[in-house]
């Protein structure tokens, strides 16, 4: 039978929605998350969500290594 391979988050972080646009990207460099100056990121993948109180946005980091799981 074949290992599962399991991508889970590194990085998960909370900002509110309307934070200011270099805030953001400092904040998520901050969390060490790889960005460029646009927010874009520079390796992985950036998942973004609105949380469920509608007034923050989830940040979700991957990073391109995948993980076996026993």
């Amino acid at each position: 039978m074949a290992k599962l391979l399991v991508h889970t988050a590194t990085v998960t972080l909370s900002l509110p929605f309307d934070i200011d646009a270099d805030a953001e990207v400092a904040a998520l460099r901050g969390a060490g998350i790889p960005v460029d100056a646009l927010g874009n990121a520079e390796s992985g993948y950036l998942f973004v969500r609105l949380a469920n109180n509608r007034c923050d946005n989830i940040f979700r980091w991957f990073p391109n290594k995948k993980f076996s799981k026993p």
